[in-house]
């Protein structure tokens, strides 16, 4: 017989009655132990800490009110005037002092979301399409501003007691529980009295009862770590008792108490989340503001020191960032009428028939025709893509047996589908099921007899006879002939087809972002009965990424894509230019190599074109980008807007370096006939430092002007592109729309 003690000891070659007694003293033993170690020390209780005022917002809102929001209220029409000025003097006192009454911010925030809905309800009426552009740019700032707010307002709100402390009684309850369950368990064991000293389940049960939180955290944590040590321990045999049913509950009832207890005991002060919270929503504005690094690591790093500090763990703070800031950057639409112009096909074989059917040799021919169709099913979790296959077979056979010969028309209808599905990485396939009707009709017969009279038609219709009646029999194995042949090769064509599909998007789209530190952390997609809709974001842990984006449907036979302004910044940074200095033509070549790295393929960008200005032997020879943000862009108002971030190499003798400037490039998109237009905007130069000399600072920004302006120049792009795929003739794509706004530039295809 062996008993296990409680410090771990393996008790071995005891008699029982001395196995009892020696578990009796050792448990008082114990006993004495773990009331002179375990229990807390009896310190006078400090008075707690007058708790802060909980005034929501007030406090921790930048003292400007969103940039982006009024400047787009200031280019609404006339008629919008009054209601654009409502939402700027709310905003604009919102900011400056919001109200210390929690009710009256909510009521603030109800305000927006009523000039909300009517964004909403007017960008989907025709007559408001000359304003799209603010409307659209209105609803994006607004909605992330108000489910940004409510959510950190809802989180300076929160009190831990009042969200926690329903869960810690229920948890008080269950381990009450636990706790005479392992008494009565250790009531059954030899020793286990001095388990139950070691254990404290006495004091754990009176601390459950009482209502101070702090007691019963002092009284359970000492017990919780204890078992946590336990079922840790590197001797089998203690492990193996404290795995019992009984005390693993206890253990686990012990260890949801803790936690719970530690949230409301050990929470810190209001000061310090709302100092996390103000952190946030200035990290915010200043990324809105112009998408910097510096921005958004300090969202992040507020962000992630709310998820340890806020009461519900950060819980709603994550869906409006998820929402808004953590969504995907790419986003692509294709319609199921355009997947089958791309791979819907039909095609017609001829071949030899040769078989035995019935005791009879069967010889002829029979042509095959069949076109297959691409359907989606709607799927949440990943996309579902139904290949349907439908043919016919048709058949002349003449059927030997004996000195007969049966001629026969056959028509074999077919009906296949297997569905395909697509996680955003994968494709993986399920088994074809087919469906066969055959019709096998005798039309003929021919005997040894045919040229004898009387007898040889007497002969001919005996035989048809006969063949009439295994009709039905000869149909069947038609059926079974065309299903054991089209199934297997319909389910082999579409599985080897995805699975070198699956080689080529690892070569040509995994490995070649992976190699660029490109590839997305997220990958999503889904189908609608009319739509295969794919996501991907490119963030990593100190960036930020898109923004929901509310697109219309795609009409069928298009394709949308969508790329958010995050996804392009992220790229841009993954092209460690930080810090070179390079001149154009080494850019030019630099670009070329990574393009050709991504694609796999040569590419050729057009040459830089010399600058033709006046001063442009003054011009600059090389960029010294910035150490942060040396390229960013913005997306709004339909234009795609560059910014660079610095210095400028030039010769002593022409001037010298160009101290760090921010030059910003607007580039207007537009459709323009058979083309797509870029046109570039006014170029504004400032220093990134205020210089002594003014004066040489304007003459600077007119050469680095100059020179931009040159590179910059208005370019031209086809709106019709050529796809190619299998067989002769090639799809052409037309771009039917364009659109850069809230940080979204869109492109629609049809």
């Amino acid at each position: 017989m062996m008993q296990i003690s409680p410090t771990g000891n393996l008790l071995k070659s005891a008699t029982p009655r001395r196995l009892r007694g020696l578990a009796v003293h050792l448990g008082a033993a114990l006993a004495c132990v773990g009331l002179l170690t375990d229990l807390p020390a009896q310190e006078e209780a400090k008075p707690a800490a007058p708790a802060a005022a909980v005034n929501g917002l007030n406090g921790l809102l930048p003292e400007d009110a969103p940039a982006d929001i009024i400047a787009t209220l200031g280019t609404l029409p006339e008629t919008w005037t009054a209601w654009g000025e409502s939402i700027t003097q709310k905003l604009s006192e919102f900011y400056s002092e919001a109200p210390n009454e929690i009710a009256a911010q909510r009521a603030a925030i109800h305000f927006l979301k009523v000039k909300l809905t009517t964004v909403k309800t007017a960008l989907a009426d025709p007559q408001f399409g000359s304003i799209h552009t603010q409307l659209v740019s209105l609803r994006g700032s607004l909605a992330r501003r108000i489910d940004v707010l409510e959510a950190v307002l809802d989180t300076a709100a929160d009190d831990p007691q009042t969200r926690v402390l329903p869960a810690i009684d229920k948890a008080k309850q269950n381990l009450l529980a636990a706790t005479d369950a392992a008494d009565s368990y250790l009531d059954s064991v030899q020793g286990g009295a001095g388990w139950k000293t070691y254990l404290r389940t006495a004091d754990v049960r009176a601390a459950t009862s009482g209502n101070s939180l702090p007691d019963l955290l002092k009284q359970i944590q000492p017990v919780f770590d204890k078992l946590e040590n336990a079922a840790r321990s590197t001797d089998t045999a203690v492990r193996d008792f404290t795995a019992a049913p009984a005390l693993q509950t206890y253990h686990r009832d012990l260890g949801q108490a803790v936690s719970l207890l530690n949230r409301v005991v050990n929470s810190p002060s209001k000061n310090v989340v709302r100092d996390q919270l103000k952190e946030l929503l200035a990290g915010l504005e200043k990324y809105e503001a112009g998408s910097t690094t510096e921005a958004a690591v300090q969202v992040r790093t507020a962000y992630d020191t709310l998820r340890n500090l806020a009461a519900d763990g950060g819980d709603r703070l994550t869906l409006a960032l998820r929402q808004h800031y953590f969504n995907s950057n790419v986003q692509m639409a294709v319609s199921e009428g355009f997947l089958n112009r791309m791979l819907a096909k039909s095609r017609t074989e001829q071949g030899g028939v040769r078989d035995f059917v019935l005791g009879a040799d069967v010889f002829g021919s029979q042509i095959t025709t069949s076109s297959s169709q691409f359907d989606l099913l709607p799927s949440e979790g990943k996309a579902v893509i139904r290949i349907n296959l439908t043919g016919n077979v048709s058949t002349n056979t003449e059927a030997y047996k004996s000195s007969v010969i049966i001629y026969s028309n056959g028509n074999s209808q077919f009906f296949a589908n297997k569905d395909i599905h697509f996680d955003g990485v994968t494709f993986s396939t399920d088994p074809a099921h087919i469906d066969v009707s055959s019709s096998n009709q005798p039309v003929d017969a021919s005997t040894k007899v045919d040229n004898i009279p009387l007898l040889g038609k007497l002969a001919r219709n005996m035989a048809m006879d006969g063949a009439l009646k295994k009709q039905p029999e000869a149909e069947a194995i038609a059926a079974e002939r065309v299903s054991s042949r089209v199934g297997p090769e319909f389910d082999n064509a579409v599985d080897s087809q995805f699975s070198e599909l699956n080689s080529k998007l690892n070569e040509k789209v995994v490995v070649p972002l992976k190699s660029d530190n490109l590839y997305p952390d997220f990958k999503a997609s889904r189908t609608t009965d009319t739509e295969l809709q794919l996501y991907s974001r490119l963030m990593a842990n100190d960036e930020l990424a898109g923004d929901a984006n509310p697109a219309a449907s795609i009409a069928d036979g298009e394709v949308a894509l969508r790329v958010h302004e995050s996804l392009i910044n992220n790229a841009l940074d993954r092209l460690q230019l930080a810090g070179k200095m390079m001149t154009d033509e080494e850019f030019h070549l630099f670009l070329e190599g990574k393009l050709t790295n991504l694609r796999k393929k040569p590419v050729k960008l057009a040459d830089p074109q010399p600058a033709t200005t006046p001063d442009a032997d003054m011009h600059p020879q090389a960029f010294i980008f910035a150490d942060k943000d040396p390229l960013r862009v913005k997306v709004a108002d339909g234009k795609i807007v560059m910014i660079i971030r610095a210095g400028f190499h030039r010769e002593e003798a022409k001037g010298g370096d160009i101290p760090p400037q921010l030059v910003t490039v607007p580039l207007a998109v537009s459709l323009q006939g058979e083309e797509l237009v870029l046109t570039r905007g006014d170029v504004f130069v400032e220093p990134v430092d205020q210089p002594d000399n003014v004066a040489l600072q304007v003459a600077r920004a007119g050469v680095i002007k100059n020179k931009i302006e040159s590179a910059f120049r208005e370019s031209r792009h086809p709106r019709k592109l050529t796809l190619e795929k299998d067989g002769p003739n090639p799809i052409s794509l037309h771009t039917t729309e364009v659109q850069a706004i809230d940080g979204w530039l869109s492109f629609r295809f049809r």
